[in-house]
């Protein structure tokens, strides 16, 4: 009987202490990834050039560093020259952001000056066609808040400003169609989400072998017990 207890009892110390998978690995290999987020890009900010007559539509945008700025030009042979608030209608310098003059087109959507905004620094500016700065013809991003530097004082200024000559050649932008980073980053939103599935989860080599494990012991365990009660 002693011989039959030690026989019974060897399997279930194997299954303890054997040389099968350990706990560990069997989480290991059980364990999924995480899902890698995705960032988003900045916004963009669209401003209407001479849709209106001598205006930008808006004139003050209001952006974030990473944000971009895209200046839709309409039939008016316009431009966008930063300046600064201390000397309207003159450019910043020769290598600060100017556009060129464009002659536009009637939807807007052809002739597109893209500014990435860097900082949240005020940009100033204004166009350069003869007297369209002194009408009004101007704008700023990122305007001070408080303070005496405001839009309509610059549009004062302006308007007895002297004229200047442009940039010698397109600074500061890019040209393009229009961005689509909005309408993309709504399709995808709305389509990140999946519905649950019904089907089980395949089984790991981990779980398969401990599955083995134990039905091995079990038969060992049936047999040695039918050769005790012999």
């Amino acid at each position: 009987m002693n011989l039959c207890l030690i026989l019974v009892c060897l399997p279930l110390i194997h299954a303890q202490y054997g040389n099968g998978p350990s706990s560990s690995t069997e989480t290991t290999m059980e364990t999924s990834a995480s899902p890698t987020p995705t960032s988003s890009s900045g916004a963009v900010h669209t401003v209407d050039v001479g849709e209106d007559g001598f205006t930008y539509d808006p004139d003050t945008v209001t952006a974030a560093a990473g944000d971009t700025v895209e200046f839709h030009f309409y039939p008016g042979d316009h431009s966008v020259v930063q300046a600064t608030f201390s000397s309207p209608c003159k450019p910043l310098n020769d290598s600060s952001i100017y556009s060129g003059f464009l002659m536009g087109t009637a939807d807007g959507n052809q002739d597109i000056f893209t500014v990435t905004i860097n900082d949240t620094n005020p940009v100033w500016f204004y166009c350069a066609q003869i007297g369209h700065c002194q009408a009004g013809m101007v704008g700023v991003i990122n305007p001070p808040s408080g303070g005496s530097d405001t839009l309509d004082a610059f549009k004062s200024a302006a308007s007895t400003a002297s004229a200047a000559p442009t940039p010698s050649a397109v600074n500061g932008g890019v040209f393009g169609k229009p961005s689509e980073t909005t309408s993309s980053a709504s399709s995808s939103s709305s389509t990140s989400t999946s519905e649950p599935t019904s089907e089980p989860a395949p089984m790991s080599e981990g779980s398969s072998l401990r599955v083995w494990r134990d039905l091995s012991v079990v038969l060992g365990l049936s047999v040695l017990v039918g050769i005790c009660m012999m």
